[in-house]
C-alpha cells in the first residue's frame, strides 16, 4: 500500500494477498491514496495481474477491504472496497498473456476559479468498477476474477454539490488457447460492472450533471480456442448540483442518476485456423443534465462467427438476464426526463459448420427521452426501440437468432407541469421479438408486443411503428423485427 501527499482522516485495510509464478512473467497489486495541491483526488483499489511471455505460468491472489474519509482543499472525498481479485495464466507454448482482475473506484474534486458572479467554480467526479479483461496468444489458459464492492463519493464544501456511485457483484474471465498461432481476448475492452457521475459548475455559471451505469461482457477468439466471461451485479450513481433546495434523497432527486443491474454471460469457439467468434453484450443507463435533460438506457447483445476452415464448428452465445435500468434526469421546480426498463432474457447465438460462411445476429432495447428550451420555446422528445436482428451465408449450415423477453417492460417520460409526453411497451408470453434463421428450418421474424403505447399533452406529434421481414433471395440471406413509438410536443 502507498499513501502519498498530504492526508487526514480514517483509513482502514484488512487482509492481504499472495503470488507464486514460474518461467518468465510478472503480477502485481496495488492499493493506494493520492492527494495533489489543492485539487485532490483518491483512487483505491486491488489490482491482480499476471503476465507470461513465452513458456511459464503465474498465479496472484488479493483481498481485503478498506475505506478512506478526506476532507482536504475544500472538498471531502470518499472512497472505499471489500472484496478480492485473482488472476493466473500458463503457456504452454511460445506467445504472450495477460490477465488482469480489477476492484475499487475513484472520487476527485477539481477547483477551477471564479464564476462570472463571484462564486466557486468546480469540477466533482468519480468512479467504481468490477473488472477483468486480458488476452492470450499461443497455447495456454488464463483466468481472472473480481468480485465484492466499490463506492465513491465527493463534496464541494460550502455547497449542496455532491456525486455518488457504488458496484456491488462479480466478474469473471477464462481464455483458453488450443494451439501457438491461437488469439483470444476481451478485445482491448473490460469486462464487469461499472458506474461513474459528475458535476461540474463553470466559470460562466453553468451546472451540468451526469451519470452512466452499465453491466458488460466482450470476447474475441481467433483460430483454435475459446473463451468464456460473466458479470453479475448492480452498478448505481448520481449527482447533485449546487442549486438544489430540497433533502437529498439517493435515487430519487438527483439531477442525473443512472441505475443497472442484470447477469451477462458469454462464450465464443472456434475450432480451426481462420475462424473467428465474437461477442459483446451491455446492460447500461445514462443521464445528463447539460443544461438539456437528457436519459437513455437498455440492454443489448451481438453475436458474430466466420469460418474458413473444415472443422466442426464456429460458434457465439451471449444473454443479459433479468436486466433492469434506469435513469434520470430533473432540472428547475418539475422539469424532468426519466427512462426505465426490465427484461427477463435478451439471447444472441451465432453458429456455422461449414468453410467460407458467416453469421451476425443482435437485439437491443434503447428507451430515451429528454427536455430542451430555446427562448420562449420548451420541448420535449422520446424514443423507444425493440430491435432484433439476424444474417448468415446462403446455402451454408448455419443459425444466427435473437430472442427478446419472455417478459419486459419499458417507460420513458419528459416534460414539466405545463406540458409533457410518454410512452413504453410491455412484452409477454407469446408476445417477444425474435430473429432466427436456421438451416434445418424456416426463417422467421416477429416484433410482437402485448402493448405500446404513446401519450402527449397537449396533443402533438405521435408514433408507433412495426416491421417484420425474412428474406432468402440474396446473399447472405437475413430477418428482422422492430417496434419503435416516438413523440415530440412543443409549447
Amino acid at each position: 500500500m502507498i499513501i502519498s501527499g498530504f492526508a487526514s482522516g480514517a483509513t482502514e485495510i484488512t487482509g492481504g494477498w499472495n503470488a507464486v509464478g514460474g518461467g518468465a512473467g510478472s503480477s502485481q497489486g496495488d492499493s493506494y491514496v493520492s492527494t495533489c495541491g489543492s485539487d485532490p483526488s483518491i483512487t483505491l483499489g486491488i489490482t491482480s495481474t499476471s503476465s507470461v511471455f513465452g513458456l511459464g505460468s503465474f498465479s496472484d491472489q488479493r483481498n481485503g477491504s478498506m475505506s478512506v474519509s478526506l476532507p482536504l482543499g475544500g472538498y471531502v472525498l470518499r472512497t472505499g472496497f471489500d472484496g478480492s481479485v485473482n488472476s493466473s495464466i500458463s503457456l504452454n507454448s511460445g506467445g504472450v498473456g495477460s490477465v488482469t482482475s480489477y476492484l475499487g473506484a475513484t472520487a476527485t474534486g477539481m477547483s477551477t476559479g471564479h464564476t462570472l458572479a463571484g462564486n466557486d467554480s468546480y469540477d466533482l467526479f468519480g468512479s467504481a468498477d468490477i473488472k477483468t479483461e486480458g488476452y492470450l496468444v499461443g497455447k495456454g489458459t488464463a483466468n481472472a476474477i473480481a468480485n465484492g464492492y466499490s463506492s465513491y463519493g465527493v463534496t464541494k464544501s460550502g455547497t449542496t454539490a455532491e456525486i455518488w456511485g457504488q458496484t456491488k457483484g462479480r466478474s469473471s474471465l477464462e481464455l483458453v488457447g488450443l494451439s501457438s498461432s491461437s488469439y483470444a481476448s476481451t478485445g482491448g475492452m473490460s469486462n464487469g460492472i461499472h458506474t461513474e457521475s459528475r458535476s461540474t459548475q463553470t466559470i460562466l455559471d453553468e451546472k451540468k450533471s451526469s451519470s452512466i451505469s452499465r453491466i458488460s461482457s466482450y470476447l474475441s477468439v481467433v483460430n483454435s480456442g475459446h473463451a468464456k466471461a460473466i458479470s453479475t451485479g448492480v452498478a448505481e450513481s448520481g449527482s447533485w448540483n449546487s442549486d438544489i433546495s430540497d433533502s437529498k434523497i439517493k435515487g430519487q432527486n438527483e439531477n442525473a442518476a443512472s441505475y443497472a443491474a442484470g447477469e451477462i454471460s458469454g462464450y465464443v469457439e472456434a475450432n480451426g485456423e481462420g475462424d473467428a467468434a465474437d461477442i459483446s453484450s451491455v446492460i447500461q443507463s445514462s443521464s445528463s443534465r447539460d443544461p438539456r435533460l437528457y436519459v437513455s438506457g437498455g440492454p443489448a447483445a451481438y453475436a458474430a462467427v466466420t469460418q474458413n476452415s473444415s472443422s466442426s464448428r464456429t460458434y457465439a452465445e451471449v444473454s443479459a438476464k433479468n436486466s433492469t435500468w434506469s435513469s434520470s434526469a430533473r432540472g428547475a421546480a418539475s422539469q424532468k426526463a426519466l427512462e426505465n426498463g426490465t427484461l427477463d432474457d435478451l439471447t444472441s447465438v451465432a453458429r456455422v459448420n461449414q468453410n467460407d460462411s458467416n453469421a451476425i445476429t443482435f437485439g437491443k432495447i434503447l428507451l430515451y427521452a429528454d427536455y430542451q428550451t430555446w427562448s420562449t420555446i420548451k420541448a420535449a422528445t422520446g424514443n423507444f426501440s425493440l430491435d432484433v436482428y439476424a444474417e448468415a451465408s446462403k446455402n451454408k449450415s448455419y443459425l444466427a437468432s435473437t430472442t427478446m423477453g419472455i417478459l419486459g417492460t419499458g417507460n420513458m417520460t419528459s416534460g414539466d407541469t405545463s406540458f409533457s409526453g410518454e410512452g413504453g411497451f410491455m412484452l409477454a408470453k407469446n408476445m417477444t421479438h425474435y430473429a432466427i434463421l436456421d438451416s434445418s428450418s424456416t426463417i422467421k421474424a416477429s416484433n410482437k408486443v402485448g402493448r405500446a403505447f404513446i401519450n402527449t399533452n397537449p396533443l402533438a406529434y405521435e408514433t408507433i411503428t412495426q416491421s417484420a421481414k425474412a428474406e432468402s433471395v440474396a446473399d447472405p440471406i437475413r430477418a428482422w423485427g422492430r417496434t419503435d413509438g416516438a413523440y415530440i410536443v412543443s409549447v
